[in-house]
């Protein structure tokens, strides 16, 4: 196997002589076996080595039991460890994610802590690439996707990415390298636990070579991805003008170019890829005008065919009432102040006009009308249960791009009412109203 893995550095160029390696040792089979090999290489490509552990206290003894076994290997074979332990649990809670998202963050961060200018290995093999293909296509992945776990990705890389589980097995076994077991690997609750122990063994009973075949698919895939990934990135270069991109450049490339295209400028402008959903409508932006909101809070425009991303201050302005009128955007904004007095009756009223009604004595300080803020509610008076606009308008279908022009009107204490929904239920109109502010919203 150390031929194998030997192959597998010299054809992704994994390793550049005078490199500082930080090995990702979780105690596992993969990881261990990958210890081994790499401090067998060390001399041969002329690299220094270390290990990297992380503790992430999730499963009490077994991890300490791991910490113990890694530390004691290091120290049998003469290899440099680092060790942190946390409580990512924790810190899950705290940061409002996932547990494996947090320990994956946790884990990296440590790993780039450990020196400037590393390169991290990990010991992700053929089983886990071929898993990590199949997962994502039951969940409908593109051919992205597809291609799977890569080889090398910025400082990672993956010497075991083309050995089996079983191959490293065997080899820890005949060389006794001891290694631990997480006992939740065998809890086929977790998908890709049913995939290793249900699919593929299935699959390999029809193809005893599956996992060899298909890593030859994967391979194929990766050539492809990198075809019209270079072809986006043409596209890109020849966009590019001052203040932004071409619009009409990118709109004319093929589909499969096009969108490659979106998520590469996006992914050099912010350092993320965005989300599948948006990738159509990003698209469909190409060939028109107006805003596109994307994971959460970046703000795509494409104005006058130039595409380019304003900066939050060039988002439309609030705009205060002046005599009971306001201009937000295409929307005239008109308040009619009614004293319930003056009418016969209340229940005249529609429920759609009183849903448009402020009780006056309730707006608190200046009423302004603006578009939605990250952090804005509304509890509306037609249902009672409070929402954050961003669900709101994915239950009222408000398009991503649009919803930058939806108008928000707010007083001092927050929303009090969002066009197309209603007013909040702390400014509505009851029947110990004694004024109430008719809101009527006219778009030209």
């Amino acid at each position: 196997m150390i031929i194998k893995v030997r192959a597998t550095v010299e054809k992704y160029g994994m390793l550049r002589k005078g490199a500082k390696v930080v090995a990702a040792v979780s105690g596992g089979s993969d990881s261990m076996a990958m210890l081994y090999i790499l401090n067998s290489l060390k001399e041969e490509f002329g690299f220094e080595l270390c290990a990297a552990h992380v503790n992430h206290g999730l499963r009490g003894e077994s991890a300490d039991r791991d910490e113990r076994l890694v530390a004691e290997k290091c120290a049998e074979i003469g290899v440099p460890l680092h060790v942190l332990k946390a409580d990512v649990a924790a810190l899950a809670s705290e940061k409002g994610i996932g547990v494996e998202e947090c320990g994956r963050q946790v884990r990296y961060d440590f790993f780039n802590s450990l020196g400037s200018d590393i390169t991290i290995a990990t010991a992700h093999n053929l089983s886990d690439r071929v898993e990590t293909f199949l997962f994502n296509f039951a969940r409908g992945g593109a051919l992205r996707g597809l291609c799977s776990v890569p080889a090398v990705r910025d400082n990672i890389i993956r010497p075991l990415i083309d050995c089996s589980k079983a191959e490293i097995v065997d080899f820890c076994n005949k060389n006794s390298i001891g290694y631990a077991t997480d006992e939740t690997n065998s809890d086929v609750h977790y998908s890709r636990n049913r995939i290793r122990h249900n699919v593929v063994t299935e699959l390999e009973k029809i193809n005893p070579s599956f996992q060899t075949c298909a890593l030859r698919c994967i391979d194929s895939l990766n050539e492809d991805e990198a075809f019209l990934r270079s072809l986006s990135n043409e596209i890109i270069e020849k966009s590019k003008k001052s203040g932004g991109y071409d619009a009409s450049v990118i709109a004319e490339a093929p589909a499969p170019v096009k969108k490659r295209a979106l998520i590469g400028i996006i992914e050099r402008e912010f350092g993320i890829t965005p989300e599948n959903k948006f990738i159509n409508s990003l698209c469909a932006l190409l060939e028109s005008s107006g805003n596109l909101q994307i994971n959460g809070g970046i703000t795509v425009r494409v104005r006058k065919g130039t595409l380019d991303f304003p900066p939050e201050s060039e988002q439309p302005e609030s705009a205060v009432f002046n005599d009971g009128k306001a201009v937000f955007g295409s929307a005239e904004i008109e308040t009619e102040i009614i004293n319930i007095n003056a009418i016969n009756n209340l229940q005249n009223f529609s429920k759609q006009v009183l849903d448009y009604c402020l009780d006056c004595d309730k707006i608190i300080g200046k009423l302004t009308v603006r578009s939605r803020m990250a952090g804005d509610k509304i509890t509306l008076a037609s249902r009672g249960c409070t929402k954050s606009l961003k669900k709101l308008f994915n239950e009222l279908s408000v398009p991503p791009e649009k919803r930058s022009s939806v108008a928000v009107l707010a007083d001092d204490c927050g929303v009090v009412l969002v066009e197309g929904a209603g007013c909040d239920k702390r400014v509505a109109v009851t029947g110990a109203t004694k004024r109430m502010a008719a809101v009527k919203i006219k778009r030209s």
